[in-house]
């Protein structure tokens, strides 16, 4: 019992391995049989399992090669139409753009005048201006400008030359879906007048048209009411509109004097003034006192010469008094 369990043990081992090489065989062939059936199958080509295969791996690198090239284009493609439609939509917007804006100057009238040179030089036009000067306090001015929409910030930086800019303020708003709203109306309602044009050129009774006039009076109406609304709305666009307020700068207070000579000068000056306005009083008030004068003499003269009169009458009478009182 010993000894066939000894000789079997060897026999068994032996078996296994010959087992264990026929399926790792068979696994082989199989594996080269598969890839050989798809290689012939991918490049259409006939021959055995190893030659198929290696043929395939080097035509596989090429066509990956090519796709990837393929895919990069493509993706670069997509990448500039998608940077080129952006910029083409960019460029279609339709922005309307407001500003104001505040600066101090010393010279009120004198720095409007130069803003206006400056807006006409940049394309513009000054479309509102009105300057204040009151008597007491500094003088302002009010002006609406005009300006290329892409000359605006250019035009609000070269307003520091005439002072001290402040209160620098702009809008933009975005009008494209008014604007593209009103062109497509505009064309429907062109391209509805234009059939109606021919409906009525067509027309062969008198109620066909008298409706086709009317009709087209109608289109045509709302489309010179549309067109008008666009060219208002691309006047916008076109120009911006900056509203400047110009201030005139406060008169400083004067300082008064740090000492002696400073108050004997302001003292003098004082007294000079004070001459002055005595004179300038005096040159006003004469005129008016020979006036008076001239008025007070004749008043005078012509009260005494009353009295001397008065005077004489009253001698006179009592004289006659006197000569009818002797007799008796």
């Amino acid at each position: 019992m010993t000894r066939l369990s000894k000789r079997s043990t060897p026999l068994t081992g032996a078996v296994a391995l010959g087992a264990a090489a026929l399926i790792a065989l068979s696994g082989c062939t199989s594996s080269e049989s598969g890839s050989s059936a798809t290689s012939d199958a991918g490049s259409g080509r006939a021959g055995n399992s190893a030659l198929s295969g290696t043929a395939a791996e080097p035509a596989s690198a090429p066509d990956a090669a090519t796709s990837g090239m393929a895919n990069s284009a493509a993706e670069s493609f997509q990448s500039s139409a998608a940077g080129s439609s952006g910029l083409v939509a960019d460029e279609a917007r339709q922005i309307i753009t407001t500003a104001t804006a505040s600066i101090v100057v010393a010279d009120v009238a004198g720095t409007a005048g130069q803003v206006a040179v400056l807006v006409e030089g940049a394309g513009g036009r000054v479309e509102q201006r009105s300057v204040q000067t009151p008597e007491e306090g500094p003088a302002s001015a009010t002006l609406v400008l005009r300006i290329p929409a892409e000359r605006l910030s250019t035009t609000v930086d070269g307003l520091s030359r005439f002072g001290t800019v402040s209160d620098v303020n702009v809008t933009a708003t975005d009008v494209t879906a008014q604007a593209t709203d009103l062109d497509a109306r505009i064309a429907a309602l062109r391209t509805s007048t234009d059939r109606l044009t021919q409906l009525l050129a067509q027309a062969n009774s008198t109620e066909a048209v008298v409706a086709a006039e009317g009709a087209l009076t109608q289109r045509q109406a709302e489309l010179d009411s549309l067109t008008q609304q666009r060219a208002l709305l691309a006047g916008q666009v076109q120009l911006a509109t900056l509203t400047l307020s110009v201030n005139g700068r406060a008169a400083a207070p004067e300082a008064g004097p740090n000492d002696f000579l400073d108050g004997l000068a302001s003292g003098w000056r004082s007294l000079v003034s004070a001459l002055g306005t005595a004179l300038v009083v005096a040159g006003v008030l004469l005129p008016w006192l020979v006036t008076a004068g001239v008025v007070v003499a004749v008043v005078i003269a012509v009260s005494r010469l009353v009295q001397r009169v008065q005077a004489r009458r009253s001698e006179a009478d009592r004289q006659e008094v006197a000569g009818t009182e002797e007799p008796s």
